[in-house]
């Protein structure tokens, strides 16, 4: 079972489109070019092009899998931290992140995953627990301020 809210499934789903329907069609035109120009033995744009081919095809597979076996996380446990939910931590600063599946994750965009040192730390937490998270630093304590 892969967890993952709507909008990572929505993600996985047009980066599958987009492998399916444009890569796919322009790397098959990238190889039909290359073997128009004859010997195929010492012309490296084609043995790339070959395995961008292998890893686009692999990729395809992995994504379907992932669809097939997704399962859209949208139980929002009374007061409890889930996948989906935005969390508010204060401690020596303020720190705020939606917890998202390992693919959504985007530490840029405040998005982290739930099995990260943060993710595990505030899963299934309450509003107010003390919550402690290793950094190489040493332990730095949080209090969780609020879930939306």
């Amino acid at each position: 079972i892969y967890k993952t809210t709507k909008e990572g499934l929505n993600k996985l789903k047009e980066d599958l489109k987009y492998r399916e329907d444009v890569l796919k069609k322009k790397i098959t035109d990238t190889l039909d070019e290359m073997r128009s120009q004859g010997d195929l033995s010492e012309n490296d744009a084609y043995s790339m092009a070959v395995e961008e081919f292998h890893v686009n095809e692999e990729k395809i597979i992995e994504l379907k899998d992932k669809i097939r076996n997704a399962e859209i996380i949208k139980d929002r446990s009374k007061g409890k931290v889930g996948i989906g939910d935005t969390v508010l931590l204060k401690g020596t600063k303020k720190l705020k992140y939606q917890i998202v599946s390992e693919d959504e994750a985007n530490p840029l965009e405040g998005k982290i995953s739930y099995k990260s040192p943060i993710g595990l730390a505030v899963m299934d937490k309450k509003v107010g627990s003390k919550i402690s998270i290793e950094t190489p630093s040493g332990k730095t304590e949080y209090k969780l301020e609020s879930i939306s």
